[in-house]
């Protein structure tokens, strides 16, 4: 007779509800992973400015061929995304001509609107925008990584976290972990590692997905008895993080643990809240 192997019996079995949320928050980060259009240039030159104004300093010249991911837009100017890590402003034409005799060369519509140059962006909607509009600020700056520290609970027990992360791809960081979890007959220390994916949802808002595997120390109070026991886990889960200044950010995370033991899969659910402190770990 056929029969499921135990372990997979085990986890399917024990999942909570919990993961339904989790699973649903996933859905709305990846829900506008298509809502960014991309566009390749056709000009041989298209300077890319720090901040939506033709008075504003020239960060990036890009060629024929480079692709852009266009953010949102401001009248006669488009915030993209390039080469990965880079953002910064484009003009593409949408707007009263500039009569600034002091704006650089490159940034003037007879340089930078040719028709051939704005002929991808035809198929985007501008943003309608009248005289008296501020400008829209350029995305807050992202450093290389940072750590972080966490108050929340694990499996109904408080507990706290410090983190370190780095950005290896645009959108990827990795994450390592140190948590100890206040248990009333035992106490937990928590060590592992994740990958970290953080999506743009707003000028200062961000959505993030995580998973990794590390180790859970389990370590009994003294009047329950018992040893210490060490248990691989699994985790994975989804955050918000907010911009506040110079590269500090609020967070919120949602996590849900798989511990393996022998007595079986354990699992424990996770919320926690903190302030993430950027560090430009390459200026070190």
């Amino acid at each position: 007779m056929n029969s499921t192997p135990v372990f997979t019996k085990l986890f399917f079995f024990s999942l909570r509800p919990q993961l339904g949320l989790i699973f649903f928050l996933w859905l709305i980060i990846f829900s506008g992973l298509a809502s960014a259009q991309r566009i390749v240039l056709k000009d041989s030159s298209t300077p890319i400015a720090e901040q939506p104004s033709p008075k504003s300093r020239v960060i990036a010249v890009l060629a024929r061929g480079d692709t852009v991911r266009v953010l949102k837009l401001n009248g006669a100017w488009a915030q993209v995304a390039f080469r990965g890590k880079k953002k910064g402003w484009m003009f593409i034409g949408r707007g009263p001509a500039s009569t600034n005799a002091n704006a650089p060369a490159a940034l003037t519509p007879s340089a930078s609107a040719k028709p051939n140059n704005a002929a991808p962006v035809e198929e985007i909607k501008p943003v309608e925008q009248t005289a008296g509009d501020a400008p829209v600020a350029t995305t807050p700056p992202v450093a290389d990584g940072g750590v972080s520290f966490h108050l929340g609970a694990f499996g109904g027990q408080f507990t706290y976290a410090g983190k370190f992360y780095y950005r290896t791809l645009p959108a990827i960081y990795i994450e390592g972990t140190f948590q100890y979890v206040a248990g009333n007959l035992a106490s937990f220390y928590l060590m592992h590692g994740n990958a970290k994916y953080v999506r743009p949802l707003g000028r200062d808002l961000d959505g993030t997905l995580t998973g990794g595997v590390g180790v859970i120390n389990t370590v009994p109070v003294r009047a329950a008895g018992g040893k210490s026991v060490s248990n691989m886990a699994f985790n994975y889960g989804v955050g918000a993080q907010r911009y506040l200044k110079n590269s500090n950010w609020l967070r919120a995370d949602l996590r849900q643990y798989i511990a393996i033991r022998k007595q079986g899969l354990a699992h424990f659910f996770e919320f926690t809240v903190g302030i993430a402190i950027g560090i430009r770990w390459s200026k070190l």
